[in-house]
């Protein structure tokens, strides 16, 4: 699981810092930012910035459909290695759900430095067990609740599957996106400035040191064109969940990067986010 310690400090800060491995990250940020509202606008079905804990940044917005009757739920958690983006960078995500009479849920969580990584796992925990409790209010089931993750959401999710809910089978879907799931990795790049993680912190929070307990449908997706060091942490977690035997689908999403991957999950008809709302069935 550690190949990425091979690589040197250049390596590593190029390779295992997308925002580094793609010089224009920021156009495609600002593309999804810019789509992310001009659809939250225009459209009229939808919950803002519910409150599901007592932290400040503990906020959701729902999505509903035009039938919201005993719908499949989709939470999505954002990316930004754990220091930034925003839930409202991501509601245009909500399109592919929508469309097709699923619920879609964008989360925000608070962000390192302000908390620790162990602090936005515990708030994701938070966040599907407020879902679970009050979801039935928005016309969704309960019983079909569809995780999404993209980069550090990735973690997340991963996380999130390690806890009881009251029963091992409430999460029926979890997709994986392009994930990052050995927090220490941090120490070994800039971000370290601001995370500075704990060897605590590391314990709490590397998803190798923790056993699934959720019964999960698994799609686990990478972009083709991310940097080889940061395929392999996807590879390695799909190794993880095969020596464990989890079973998994495997996507090679072709011609995608990190950043540029959002903009397919935002499309109703590309493959990757056919693939993505294919999850949500029981």
């Amino acid at each position: 699981m550690d190949e990425w310690k091979k690589l040197n400090s250049t390596e590593k800060e190029l390779y295992l810092n997308p925002r580094k491995s793609v010089p224009n990250h920021a156009t495609f940020q600002n593309i999804a930012t810019n789509s992310a509202e001009e659809f939250r606008d225009s459209f009229d079905n939808k919950h803002l910035n519910i409150s599901y804990g007592n932290r400040a940044n503990q906020k959701l917005d729902i999505f509903l459909p035009k039938k919201n009757k005993d719908c499949a739920v989709q939470l999505y958690f954002h990316g930004g290695y754990w220091v930034g983006r925003d839930k409202f960078d991501h509601s245009h995500l909500a399109i592919p759900a929508i469309t097709n009479n699923v619920i879609h849920i964008s989360v925000n969580y608070d962000l390192a430095p302000n908390v620790t990584i162990d602090i936005i796992v515990e708030e994701t925990i938070e966040c599907i067990l407020w879902v679970i409790k009050n979801i039935s209010k928005y016309g969704g089931n309960n019983k079909n609740i569809n995780l999404v993750g993209h980069s550090a959401g990735a973690h997340l999710v991963a996380m999130a599957l390690t806890r009881k809910y009251n029963t091992k089978n409430i999460i029926n879907s979890s997709t994986l996106i392009s994930g990052i799931y050995q927090p220490q990795i941090t120490k070994h790049i800039s971000l370290n400035n601001i995370i500075n993680i704990s060897k605590q912190t590391i314990e709490l929070t590397d998803v190798y040191k923790h056993t699934i307990i959720q019964n999960t449908k698994f799609l686990i997706i990478v972009g083709n064109n991310e940097p080889k060091a940061w395929k392999e942490l996807t590879i390695n977690y799909c190794k993880w969940l095969l020596n464990k035997n989890i079973s998994f689908t495997f996507y090679n999403a072709i011609n995608l990067n990190h950043f540029s991957i959002i903009k397919d999950l935002a499309n109703p008809n590309s493959s990757l986010s056919k693939k993505v709302i294919k999850m949500c069935e029981i």
